[in-house]
């Protein structure tokens, strides 16, 4: 089988995948953007790159390059491990295990990231709170925008799953019409 023919097999599903990844790091992204914003507008100045990137381009300029390098990096990061989903069907014995272990390290991932980033954007909203700032309208869009970013996930997890009963189904048709058709 080419490996043209191995990407057209769950090309849905995989794009599918990599969309519903994207849309729930998205959701929760505007979140943390906006809670990460009031708090440089109150003047309390972030750590780490997001720190540099301010200090070099301005608040504004500077956030933005932030969380966009943040999403590159995360969408880089994604499209591997989507592909990977693709080259897991490229051995043909133990395809299901490797798989089943690709689509495991996708929602492993995707989990532990999408935590941390709900983690980082309670935390920017409890350092808003101690500060006095009424964020409670950030705090209801993270549980919004959080309530959308966990449908995407359960999503991306009904999808794997379709996709690797399709897999099954065609490639045990497969192991089956070549098992029973008669040698000459």
């Amino acid at each position: 089988m080419s490996l043209r023919e191995l990407l057209r097999i769950n090309a849905r599903e995989h794009l599918a995948i990599y969309v519903l990844v994207s849309l729930a790091n998205v959701l929760l992204s505007i979140p943390q953007y906006l809670a990460v914003n009031s708090a440089i507008e109150l003047g309390i100045n972030p750590k780490g790159s997001t720190a540099s990137l301010i200090n070099q381009y301005g608040s504004s300029t500077g956030l933005t390059l932030d969380f966009l390098g943040s999403a590159l990096i995360f969408q880089g990061i994604m499209a591997i491990l989507v592909m990977g989903l693709v080259g897991s069907m490229l051995s043909r014995r133990r395809w299901r295990l490797q798989y089943v272990a690709t689509s495991f390290l996708v929602s492993a991932y995707l989990a532990y990231h999408l935590g941390g980033k709900f983690l980082n954007a309670l935390g920017w909203i409890g350092l808003l709170e101690t500060s006095g700032v009424d964020a409670s309208g950030i705090y209801a869009d993270l549980f919004w925008f959080g309530l959308g970013t966990t449908i995407c996930y359960l999503l991306v997890i009904l999808v794997l799953r379709r996709s690797y009963g399709r897999l099954m189904v065609r490639f045990l048709a497969v192991a089956t019409r070549d098992f029973t058709e008669p040698s000459e």
